[in-house]
């Protein structure tokens, strides 16, 4: 039986990247896909899971894609229709929703249940309310509405996101609003149109405070600090053998440490994103000619790259994972964890690098 520290390693590299990435996929859906997974690995994987919920939108834009693109994870029983849901239960949601100012009636068509909550859903996840079990107390009220629903005791909270695009030379039409209250408070999170239905924006504010809390906004590249983009385009010329760098489009997004940078080129399918404070280099993606054999390669052929790209010396790592893993996970005890994904697993050829700073 391996251990648990390695059966934690080899779930992470199982959550690698297909071993050919497309240049646009979302990063963050990854990102999050990553951290429930890891979550899930508990024991109480039901209860984490609620906690990462009522805790707060760590990015509302990811809760916002999470509740859109699967259901909640968890073995659950699941009604079909309206008619099979309780209620008493259709009516107390209603009513948790109302009472957070949105008048706007829902069809409540699909319920779960757990040791820990009660779920009340409409079947496309525009209004989830949860509840303790056997009670009508609410944990939390999750609604998506569109702008023009959106009660006017909330818009001083729209024009707090529109400022925000603005700073991006950005005159936005926000087309979709997220509401979602739990014990801590209500944050919103306003979506503009997007056509493209790629990447998304949002920006999030705090009810209470009327303040951003998260965001994530779409830049030209030529309005970025070029100081930014010199740490960019010096961090993937290294994995480029000194090849020109340029980028087509930026975004600016709140992160788990502080506001970070992605600067990328969907064409030439690279990118890379830096700390928009500290300059430091969270994550890099070019599909390089560098090339690791076999795990006792992963340490001598990624010293020199993640020493001159990320400024760290990982003498005295050890690898885990291989090529028919998709990659390698470096670590030591007390540094930062590196993520090493492999573009092709025939040729070994190094495409992305993620420091757990």
């Amino acid at each position: 039986m391996p251990s648990q520290d390695k059966q934690i390693i080899w779930d992470e590299l199982q959550d690698f990247p297909e071993q050919v990435l497309s240049g646009d996929r979302n990063e963050k859906i990854l990102e999050n896909i990553r951290e429930e997974r890891r979550k899930m690995l508990s024991q109480q994987k039901q209860r984490k899971y609620l906690v990462w919920v009522a805790n707060g939108l760590v990015t509302c834009a990811l809760f916002f894609v999470f509740i859109w693109m699967k259901p909640f994870s968890f073995p659950a029983e699941t009604t079909g229709s309206t008619s099979n849901v309780d209620q008493v239960y259709s009516i107390a949601a209603q009513k948790a929703i109302e009472a957070v100012g949105i008048t706007k009636k829902f069809q409540f068509e699909e319920t779960e249940q757990d040791t820990d909550f009660f779920v009340v859903r409409t079947k496309n996840r525009e209004a989830i309310v949860t509840f303790l079990p056997n009670t009508k107390d609410v944990r939390t009220v999750s609604v998506i509405v569109a702008s023009d629903e959106l009660p006017e005791m909330y818009q001083s909270y729209a024009n707090t996101a529109r400022a925000a695009f603005q700073e991006a030379k950005q005159d936005v039409y926000i087309e979709q609003a997220h509401l979602f209250k739990d014990t801590e408070g209500i944050t919103l999170s306003f979506y503009p149109k997007d056509p493209s239905k790629i990447n998304n924006q949002h920006v999030s504010v705090d009810v209470k405070t009327n303040e951003v809390t998260s965001f994530s906004i779409h830049y030209q590249p030529t309005d970025v600090d070029q100081k930014v983009v010199s740490i960019a385009q010096k961090s993937l010329m290294h994995l480029s053998n000194n090849k020109s760098i340029s980028f087509s489009e930026a975004t600016k997004s709140t992160d788990k440490k502080e506001e970070v940078w992605t600067l990328g080129n969907t064409k030439d399918k690279y990118s890379v994103k830096v700390g928009a404070t500290s300059g430091k280099i969270y994550y890099t993606r070019y599909v390089s000619d560098y090339k690791i054999k076999s795990i006792h390669e992963a340490i001598s052929v990624t010293k020199p790259l993640i020493q001159n790209i990320f400024g760290l010396d990982i003498t005295g790592y050890t690898a885990y994972g291989g090529r028919d893993w998709g990659g390698y996970v470096l670590k030591q005890q007390g540094k930062p964890e590196i993520s090493v994904t492999l573009e092709s697993l025939d040729i070994g050829n190094i495409s992305n690098i993620t420091v757990k700073w």
